[in-house]
């Protein structure tokens, strides 16, 4: 019998208000591997739902499941000992740094990194220590986003309420680029190869995802400036929802 700890209240947030932002684009790079692996390793797996639907996919596959977080990994267990209560032994988990990771040389057949590179301090090192685990002809596939400047009219409105009531402006409601972002398809690509991949296919795509305006509230409330709501009493921050 496995015990499944109960899942962090955080991580649970994020599974339900950001994991499905982001879910489109990386389930599409996962369609795109054509190998059939016997050992599948998700490098920040989060809370698993590329993992859920690489175990779905491959029915007969091995799943290893590596992220930093344990909080994370909580959730992606629950989920799973929900949906395979009897595949317990399929699935390794790892709370680990993806640049220094548990397994031997040569150990993975796929390994997959969706939006995971644009967080970490060293980009290099963690494509390296992904070559050091995959066997000769393995895959990876890897979803990243571009360096960009986006900032939504809804995040500008959002923005304007903060900077007005002075609540944290500096960080309220924008959506800017980070400085481990490529700046350009190209730049990626030589970063692959100097960490020694070959056979590199590179491919555009777009995220993408609609809110009403109801639910855009509450994703800002429940997850996204959670800490700029918390931090108003309770007739303030009606007037603020208003």
């Amino acid at each position: 019998m496995v015990t499944v700890q109960p899942p962090d209240p955080d991580s649970l947030r994020y599974a339900r208000y950001w994991e499905p932002v982001l879910a489109g684009p990386a389930e599409r790079m996962l369609a795109r591997v054509e190998a059939a692996p016997s050992r599948f390793l998700d490098v920040g797996a989060g809370t698993g739902s590329l993992l859920l639907a690489a175990a779905t996919r491959w029915p007969d596959a091995s799943i290893v499941a590596l992220d930093g977080s344990a909080g994370m990994l909580s959730v992606a267990r629950l989920r799973v000992a929900k949906a395979w209560p009897k595949q317990a032994a399929r699935f390794e988990w790892l709370i680990a740094e993806a640049s220094a990771m548990p397994l031997g040389d040569r150990s993975i057949d796929v390994a997959s990194v969706a939006f995971v590179l644009e967080l970490v301090d060293d980009r290099r090192a963690l494509l390296q220590e992904i070559a050091r685990v995959l066997r000769p002809g393995g895959v990876l596939g890897l979803v990243t986003t571009m360096a960009h400047e986006l900032v939504s009219g809804a995040d500008q409105a959002f923005a304007a309420l903060v900077d007005e009531w002075g609540l944290a402006p500096e960080t309220a409601g924008f959506r800017t680029s980070r400085g481990s972002e490529y700046q350009s398809p190209d730049e990626a690509e030589a970063e692959l190869t100097a960490a020694g991949f070959t056979s590199i296919e590179m491919r555009s795509d777009q995220l993408q995802h609609a809110w009403t305006a109801a639910q855009y509230l509450h994703f800002k409330e429940q997850y996204d400036e959670r800490d700029v709501f918390e931090s108003l009493d309770d007739a303030a921050r009606t007037r603020f929802r208003r």
